[in-house]
């Protein structure tokens, strides 16, 4: 259980590399670097083993928490409310400069904006409400995935006219542009967490052990053919964020070959000061999270498509994860400092 908890955060810690990429490519590279071959390599990156890599971990801890329902939904109550704050933080500059004259744009959208955090929030509100039955029944949950993949891409044909009908369904799917990850399609990936963690606990998969070269030469081989798709849907950011099924399947079976890869660094490197940190971004992966996008988003009103030097590119990525470190270790220092003293 050690290990599998270790490989979790490491998975956690690589995403969250690779999520400060893909947000500094959106927010401050130009358009030119943007579309590039490389900008949509960049944007793949930020895509399957990010956020669908955060979410199956996230469901497969649900699965196994012993928390109730109740504190299952404060829990997902809570972290739906850091996400709405975390909106006005991040847009705190662009919120100023509309006020003073600067900039002319409707904020509204970016204060109600549906990120990671709100979708977080409310999966583990109805995982907790569907808690029994979810225990119960595997079959409820892969039809429930089934149909939350499905649902995505499906519902974008349904777009409210009324336009608090519009925020409100910005919420469940992707019916307006800030609805980044709304709760269909996404919600198949912590169904899918929860799967593997009941698979594991229902079969011995030993006997994989001797045809695991022969099953990965097969996913690689799949994988590299196909992977001009994935690229294809990670970097057109509307296409991703509200994707279809076919999409889905294609993550699901990246990330279970990718999930192996880490598993073995994590095994053989684990203990390295490079992996040891990428678990230690991955464990305090909510509070990282927030920090980087105060960082990102405020900065982002000034120089907002602006850089197209990679050099610079990489003096960003290197600047906000560097700050975003030494505050959270900071954060978290003072944190058990207080509560030592209490």
């Amino acid at each position: 259980m050690e290990n599998r908890t270790q490989t979790a955060d490491l998975i956690k810690g690589v995403a969250v590399l690779l999520m400060i990429q893909v947000h500094i490519i959106e927010l401050f590279a130009t358009e030119t670097v943007y579309n590039s071959p490389i900008g949509k390599v960049l944007l793949f990156l930020g895509g399957p083993a990010v956020a669908p890599a955060f979410m199956i971990v996230l469901g497969y801890f649900i699965a196994l928490s012993k928390k109730t329902t109740h504190q299952l939904i404060i829990r997902g109550t809570k972290i739906i409310v850091l996400g709405m704050l975390l909106n006005l933080a991040l847009n705190l500059n662009l919120i100023f400069s509309v006020y003073k004259g600067v900039l002319h744009v409707d904020v509204v959208p970016y204060v109600f904006g549906v990120d990671i955090l709100q979708f977080a929030g409310i999966s583990i509100i109805v995982l907790a409400i569907f808690k029994k039955v979810i225990e119960k029944s595997l079959v409820f949950v892969l039809v429930s995935i089934l149909v939350s993949a499905f649902l995505g891409h499906f519902l974008l044909k349904f777009i409210p006219s009324n336009m608090y009908l519009k925020y409100i369904s910005a919420f469940f799917y992707g019916s307006c542009w800030w609805s980044y990850f709304p709760f269909f399609p996404w919600f198949a990936y912590p169904l899918s967490g929860i799967v593997f963690y009941k698979i594991t606990q229902l079969f011995d998969f030993n006997f994989l052990q001797k045809k695991i070269l022969l099953i990965g030469c097969v996913c690689f081989v799949f994988l590299f053919f196909t992977i001009a798709y994935a690229i294809s849907v990670s970097a057109n950011l509307p296409l991703y964020y509200h994707h279809n099924i076919v999409f889905f399947l294609w993550v699901i079976l990246f990330l279970a070959f990718y999930s192996y890869f880490i598993s073995k660094i994590n095994l053989f490197a684990g203990d390295f000061f490079l992996f040891k940190y990428l678990k230690w971004l991955g464990k305090n992966v909510t509070l990282i999270y927030v920090i980087q996008w105060i960082l990102i988003g405020n900065t982002a009103t000034e120089i907002y498509k602006t850089i197209d030097s990679p050099t610079y590119l990489l003096a960003c990525f290197a600047s906000v994860l560097l700050i975003t470190s030494c505050v959270g270790y900071g954060m978290l220092w003072l944190k058990k400092w207080f509560n030592k003293t209490v």
